[in-house]
């Protein structure tokens, strides 16, 4: 099963859901776009469902339908909800994502998918300014889930977590320039390093679960910062 999102206006609060295997909602975005192949520190976007790819990072949409035929669906992102990151955020009980940056939907979105994934789920918790841009979810092949969130200044912070490199070597599928040294993702300790202009912290790099976190336009206090409130969602 993949999900994902689409951003039509950093204003908008009101999206849908589409029908997804079980859970039956209003279908507004449609398919996901077929999977795109692009460098981690680019912006995520997304393209035609006709297309068809393997994506590497946070960076490219998923399969409309994995190897084992699951469908895919979609939701409109939104702008987040204000506030300062803050490391340790939790949840309200009963509603696992309710700490997650964005819409409603936004939030059903991170629900669906720690219920479906059998590792961790993480969302981010963000200042004023910044946007769900666009994100997607498949479960094949262990799980892959994608987001991407846009900033002030063209600031960007992407996560891509599950089966990120699948069977690719992992200096492809989770690249970087120079290591810088640890820091934290959320409740998890990672390696942050570099990345052309911008940076990367990944965790449990190569093996599968992993998950990175990519941001560009960011000092590096600044994604220390974004990647320490990471949120870990309780599917």
């Amino acid at each position: 099963m993949t999900r994902s999102a689409r951003h039509p206006d950093p204003v908008s609060a009101g999206v849908a859901v589409l029908v997804v295997a079980m859970v039956a909602a209003a279908c507004i975005g449609g398919e996901s776009p077929g999977p795109g192949s692009a460098d981690p520190s680019t912006p995520a976007t997304t393209s035609a469902p006709s297309e068809s790819a393997e994506p590497t990072g946070p960076d490219g949409p998923t399969d409309s339908a994995g190897p084992t035929g699951i469908p895919s669906s979609s939701v409109e992102p939104s702008e987040t909800a204000a506030g300062t990151p803050s490391p340790g955020t939790t949840g309200v009980p009963g509603t696992p994502a309710s700490a997650c940056s964005g819409s409603d939907d936004n939030r059903i979105f991170f629900d669906q998918a720690a219920l479906a994934m059998s590792w961790p789920v993480y969302c981010a918790v963000l200042p004023d300014g910044w946007f769900l841009d666009a994100g997607s979810y498949r479960l094949a092949d262990g799980g892959h889930l994608e987001v991407t969130y846009r900033g002030p200044s063209g600031a960007h912070l992407a996560l891509v977590e599950g089966a990120i490199c699948e069977d690719q070597d992992v200096d492809t599928c989770a690249p970087r320039d120079a290591v810088i040294g640890p820091a934290t993702f959320g409740d998890r300790e990672g390696e942050l390093g570099r990345l052309g202009n911008g940076l990367v912290l990944d965790v449990d790099r190569g093996a599968t679960p992993a998950w990175r976190a990519t941001g560009l336009g960011l000092t590096e206090d600044a994604f220390r910062a974004l990647c320490a409130a990471l949120f870990r969602i309780e599917g």
